[in-house]
């Protein structure tokens, strides 16, 4: 029995050149192949999603949050950086003096913590006091930020971008006045609080809430008047190519150009909890999609015992005519990996499909829910006081997740996915195709 006669009988087992035969067991691989190929969809979902969420989150962070690189002074002397235009020289220097080619942008930021008070009300503000070209056009940030209403631009000495969400606490927007309310220390050690005016220039949105809640960008020499340097803490941002690459070059570069007394630290270094965490929950999505597959091709296994059973004369008279065990142990180890590619030709370009329109679907289903929660609400308070509107549904809450997910997909993912599903399928089918195997034809034709 050669490897072409066993290509032949999987095909029949399954259905394909076998007539109009009726057969429970096939019914049951087809079973089987709907249920690998329905739990490859949420796999396939979860991992586009949650790298499209970590990557999206991370490129926020490193890019307009900690940035690439920060030098920090710890030292507190005011010779090496008691005014602006000091931390401005050293900004200057730095990158003139870089020696690796790949720095390609510094510059100075003063960060506090204040209370920004407008017409609705009053909510605390992270203060960031940065270079206007920052915000640049064509630069990261620029990039990642949209501006809801007014612009992207600090010019004035008074200006100020404000977040989506602390615009909305305090009820302003783009041409409105607000007060930040900081604090500074006077030469007896009293705390005394300081109100100055700033104008929205523009309502931004990073796309992640839980970042940008409640930034307040404003001018580095307005930050540097108002921040007491006590109570805030004063750094250079370093851009450099590549910041997914080497970085312990750049750094050595930077530590020797850097004053005595200031500190270089990767972003890698100021994010090591937060993307921990990031790549935890990732594996631990991934675990239990993948024993939602486990479970799926175990269907698999028991399909092929029903067909092993109900194959058994079959089986008897191959054997008598001259088959081998081995033979037939390949042909029901072909059933099996021909329904995990059935499974797969079914599941993956779905999950793909859906993976794409990821952000489309979320929208659909939130609609849907939010529909039916009014039709409810209205049916619920039928002939009764108006109470209201009821509370909108959001699947992804922007206070903790991606307004937009980022959706790229991963070939060396899709083909791991693709690989285990097909072992996988040929793995939990060795104990039934061995069973098979090992049939005896003389008491099988001694029964029918």
């Amino acid at each position: 029995m050669n490897f072409r006669v066993s290509v032949m009988l999987a095909l029949r087992f399954l259905g394909i050149g076998a007539g109009r035969t009726r057969s429970n067991a096939r019914r049951s691989l087809y079973g089987a192949i709907a249920g690998i190929g329905i739990s490859l969809v949420p796999l396939v979902i979860v991992l586009v999603v949650s790298d499209g969420m970590i990557e999206g989150i991370s490129s926020r962070i490193i890019e307009l949050s900690t940035t690439h690189f920060r030098v920090e002074d710890y030292t507190g002397d005011p010779g090496t950086g008691g005014t602006a235009e000091d931390f401005e020289q050293i900004a200057r220097q730095l990158k003139d003096e870089d020696q690796t080619g790949r720095i390609t942008a510094t510059w100075c930021e003063r960060q506090g913590i204040g209370i920004a008070i407008g017409p609705k009300g009053r909510s605390g503000a992270t203060v960031r006091a940065v270079d206007p070209s920052f915000l640049a056009p064509g630069t990261a940030a620029s990039d990642l930020l949209t501006v809801d209403s007014g612009t992207l631009d600090l010019s004035g000495g008074n200006g100020a971008l404000i977040g989506r969400k602390l615009a909305a606490d305090i009820g302003v927007s783009a041409g409105d006045s607000f007060r930040v309310l900081t604090m500074r220390t006077s030469p007896s050690g009293q705390s005394i609080p300081r109100f100055t005016t700033c104008t929205v220039r523009g309502v931004i949105s990073s796309g992640y809430q839980e970042m940008d809640a409640l930034w307040v960008f404003i001018p580095f020499s307005t930050g540097f008047r108002i921040l007491s340097p006590e109570l805030s803490s004063t750094f250079i941002n370093v851009h450099v190519t590549e910041p997914f690459g080497s970085l312990e070059p750049v750094r050595h570069g930077l530590m020797r150009s850097a004053p005595a007394g200031f500190t270089v630290y990767t972003w890698k270094e100021l994010n090591r909890s937060q993307f921990q965490s990031f790549n935890t929950t990732r594996t631990l999505l991934v675990f239990i999609m993948l024993l939602i597959v486990f479970i799926a091709s175990i269907n698999v296994s028991s399909a092929l015992v029903m067909l092993v059973m109900e194959r058994r004369k079959e089986i008897a008279i191959l054997k008598s005519s001259g088959a081998s065990p081995a033979g037939i142990t390949m042909s029901f180890l072909l059933a099996g990996f021909l329904t995990g590619v059935g499974g797969l030709a079914a599941g993956l370009p779905a999950g793909i499909l859906c993976s794409l329109h990821i952000n489309d679907l979320f929208a659909f289903m939130e609609r849907g829910l939010n529909l039916a929660n009014r039709l409810a609400y209205v049916i619920g308070h039928a002939g009764g006081p108006a109470a209201g509107e009821p509370d909108t549904i959001r699947l992804l809450d922007p206070a903790y997740y991606l307004e937009v997910i980022p959706v790229h997909l991963q070939a060396g993912e899709l083909f791991v996915i693709a690989a285990g599903t097909l072992v996988l399928s040929v793995l939990v089918s060795i104990l039934p195709a061995v069973r098979a195997g090992q049939e005896k034809p003389l008491e099988t034709l001694r029964k029918f």
